[in-house]
Formats: structure tokens, sequence, C-alpha cells
């Protein structure tokens, strides 16, 4: 790496440290990832409580706590232009995150000679989320499609998410690297799940499944908590970990049966001790959520679970198929309303021992490790301090 790129600053405007909230979780292992090559700073809206043990550092944009409940926010734009003002030269490139901005973070520090790479894993909109055809929403981002088509180099976290910044904003395609979410293989593989259940105070017998991440709206439980309920299996449980605005709502569905159990935010070094206790871990997609290379973002990453050695049934919304799925061999597909989800768990979903061996099918599925990851995001690094360098390179869009 070159000496001036040897300082990263991965900065995310719109998004607060929340622990145990999955893409944080994601983000923070690519920043661990990138440590072995770099000093990385990552700086988030807000910060909930001080951030300690890990190989990077983490700063805040502004002060205050972060939000108890939803990682995603809309920040001032006075306090990410503070930042790149007083902070930005200290860094050898700086890595601009998704938020309702893309691109403008990247032309201050143009403004200031400093590189830096729009990343871009979702699409924005008024909403913070949007599916790609959201109409009016789109007519607010001209200014981002002028900051990206200045950027020398874009990544995005998917062929899809590619292909939509070609078409909506005219950026030439040559310019986008598309790196995907990579997964922690140091910390998710496969684990003995009698001891995983001795850790967390589980029944050895019970039939475990396991369901994480966002409760709001955009990831409905509500079908598969009232098919457990229903189903008429006195050894099936769900745990679901996780939290957000639908959490309370879904608590009320549950109705304290012992069946259903919350267990809010977990620690990110439970997480892979409670894919390991599972027979099954759950994930429902959500259908107007960010494109990745599978076309879905589930409330539980289904290739972790999978790198972890657990199948994964997921909850599709009229989906026809998932590449990184083979229905009954790696996981299975269910329509996600109430009346698939109980005949599933009644009828199709197979035994203990079953799922046992399609979690190590899943388990030998190819899985980009964050190494490859990192590896991709400093070849990006590389090219974007080239071309700031280069003769005549072009000034950022004001």
């Amino acid at each position: 790496m070159t000496r001036a790129a040897r300082s990263i600053a991965y900065v995310l405007p719109g998004r607060d440290l929340v622990p145990g909230d999955g893409y944080t979780r994601r983000l923070l292992g690519l920043a661990r990832a990138l440590a072995a090559h770099a000093e990385v700073t990552v700086v988030f809206h807000r910060v909930r409580a001080p951030f300690v043990g890990e190989p990077f550092e983490v700063r805040a944009l502004e002060p205050g706590p972060a939000a108890q409940s939803a990682p995603e926010v809309v920040p001032s734009r006075r306090s990410v232009g503070r930042f790149v003002e007083e902070h930005g030269a200290r860094f050898g490139v700086v890595l601009e995150g998704s938020w309702a901005s893309p691109g403008r973070l990247t032309a201050w520090c143009a403004q200031r000679g400093i590189p830096a790479i729009p990343v871009i894993d979702r699409l924005p909109s008024a909403g913070w989320l949007a599916p790609l055809d959201a109409g009016p929403a789109w007519l607010g981002l001209a200014a981002s499609g002028r900051y990206l088509r200045r950027a020398p180099v874009v990544i995005a976290g998917s062929e899809a998410l590619r292909q939509a910044m070609v078409g909506r904003w005219r950026v030439d395609q040559g310019r986008i690297a598309v790196i995907g979410p990579g997964v922690d293989r140091a910390r998710l593989f496969p684990a003995d799940q009698a001891a995983a259940r001795r850790t967390l105070g589980l029944s050895p017998e019970h039939r475990i499944l396991v369901a994480g991440g966002a409760l709001d709206r955009r990831h409905d439980l509500t079908p598969l908590i009232e098919a457990v309920l229903r189903a008429g299996d006195p050894a099936l449980r769900l745990h679901v970990l996780g939290a957000g605005e639908r959490r309370a709502g879904l608590e009320r569905v549950a109705a304290a049966d012992p069946a259903v159990r919350f267990h809010g935010r977990v620690p990110d070094g439970l997480v892979a001790t409670w894919i390991a206790a599972a027979d099954l871990c759950v994930a429902v997609e959500d259908p107007t959520g960010p494109l990745y290379e599978d076309g879905v973002e589930t409330t539980f990453a289904v290739r972790e679970c999978q790198a972890a050695g657990r199948p994964v049934a997921v909850g599709s919304v009229g989906g026809a198929g998932r590449p990184f799925l083979r229905h009954g061999v790696t996981g299975f597909l269910v329509e996600h309303d109430l009346v698939d989800w109980i005949r599933f768990l009644q009828r199709d979903c197979p035994s203990r021992n079953v799922l046992r061996d399609m979690g190590q099918a899943a388990a030998a599925l190819p899985v980009e490790g964050l190494d490859r990851t990192a590896a991709a995001y400093l070849e990006a690094i590389e090219r974007a301090v080239r071309a700031g360098a280069a003769p005549g390179a072009a000034p950022a869009v004001r």
C-alpha cells in the first residue's frame, strides 16, 4: 500500500454505532480486516457507549448518545462538512458509507485534495431506504449523480447496485468496483451445538429456531411467530434476537407463550453462539431493501448462518429463488404468510438430524471471507489514490 493510503477513515454519516446491529457488526468486521494493513478509523454519526478493544479507532460525528432503536439516521450535513474540514487531512483516504446524500462527502474531500471513495451498499431515499422504483424519492438525488460521476472510483455492494448507479446516476461503469459483503470466517464457523446450548442455558431436546436483526416493518416476523404458536409442537422454540419499533407489537402477538422468547440485541461475541445453538436459522426478506448480489437483505445475514454451519429458512415475499440458497439442500424458501409457515413447521421442516446434515452442506458453500473483501477494498483505494495524484485530475463538483 502506498504511504498516502496507510490511514483510512470509513465515515458513516447515516449510521449510529448500535451494538448488536447486524449491519454494524459486518462493517466493523471489515474495519478489523483492513486494520491488518493500515491505520483505520470508523466514524459513526453517534456512538452509544465507549468502544474499545479493537485494532481500529471509533469516533462520532456528533456528540450525545446514539438512538436506542434505529441505527439508521439522517445526519446534519454541517457535522459531516465540519469533520472533513477539521479532520479529513489526517487521513490518506476516506471511504464514504451510504447515507442520504451519497457522493457529497467525497466531493468535499476532493475539494481539499483528499482521496475519497463513495461506498454504495444500499439505495438512499427520503425515508433512508427505498426500492429502486421509489419514484419521487429519486428526484432529490440529482446532486448525488453529479458527485458520483466525478468520483474516480465508486464501490458498489453488488452487481445490481452497480447497474442501478449506471442507470439512475449515469456513473461510468468502468469506475465502479463491485465488492460484496464478506463473512468473518474467524468468528463464524461450525461449532458444537450442545456446548452452545449449555452456554446459553437452552434445552438439548428442543427444536430451536433462531431469528434476528431489525424488528421493523420491513422485516415483519408476525406470520412466523403466529405459526410457531399454532404448530402444535411442544418441543418447538423460537428465539428472537434484535430490536426495533416492532418489538413491542411482536411481543403482544407472542402473548408471553414460552414457545417464543425475545432477547433484544445480543453482544457481537454471542451471535455465533446463538447460531450454533440453532437447528434452523430464520430470515425474513425485506422486499424494499438493499440490493445485494442475491437480490435480498434479510433480518439475519443468510451467509453468516451458512458459514456457521446452519441451514436457513428464508421468508420470501413472492421470491422465485435465491442463488445463495438451494431449497431443501442448504435451506428453505417459505412464502412469508401464516398458512405457509404453519405448513412448513408441521409438514415440510425435516428432522433435527437432517437439518444437521443440511448445515454441513451450507458450511461447505464458498463464502467470501473478510480478508478477500479487505484486499478488494485496498485495491480500490490504490486506484483512487493514483487517480488523485494524476496530472490534470478533475476538481470536485461544488
